[in-house]
């Protein structure tokens, strides 16, 4: 059966840091008296000394995070009112798809869509739904009878 991973906290490992600093003992001899290893201890002792500028100037970091959070504010209340004004336009459209007939609606779909927008080219499925019509109708082509237009010729004559 495994050995389960401990989970030191942030108090312990800055204890042991500390005393790390302090120069009375090696790293080799703390992590032995702690029972861990060595290079959890040196990793800590790396994160400790990265941060201590945080510690010296909480003010700044805290600055920092403030500035960070409003622009992602900022970005996130453009991208709505973006969302909002595409919607409303796709609605818009998709009112105005409608008062025009079927017939006019299956020439707007594109069958062969360009190469040069590939990357946000729609499917004939999707422009079949957005505009309202069926795709088994963008093929179908009418088969055109000549015998009633011979009878009506020969009725004329």
């Amino acid at each position: 059966m495994s050995k389960k991973r401990t989970k030191y906290t942030s108090a312990f490992k800055t204890k042991l840091v500390l005393e790390l600093l302090q120069n009375e003992s090696t790293i080799v001899q703390i992590a032995s008296k702690h029972n861990i290893l060595p290079q959890n201890l040196q990793n800590w002792k790396k994160t400790f000394l990265a941060n201590a500028e945080i510690a010296m100037e909480p003010s700044k970091a805290v600055k920092e995070y403030k500035d960070e959070l409003i622009k992602a504010q900022m970005r996130n209340e453009r991208l709505t009112t973006l969302v909002g004004k595409v919607t409303v336009e796709k609605e818009w459209l998709a009112k105005k798809l409608k008062s025009l007939g079927s017939s006019n609606r299956k020439q707007l779909v594109d069958l062969k869509p360009s190469l040069l927008h590939a990357s946000y080219s729609l499917s004939v499925n999707h422009q079949c739904q957005l505009l309202g019509v069926n795709r088994s109708g963008i093929y179908y082509k009418p088969k055109v009878n000549s015998q009633p237009l011979k009878t009506t010729q020969q009725i004329d004559l």
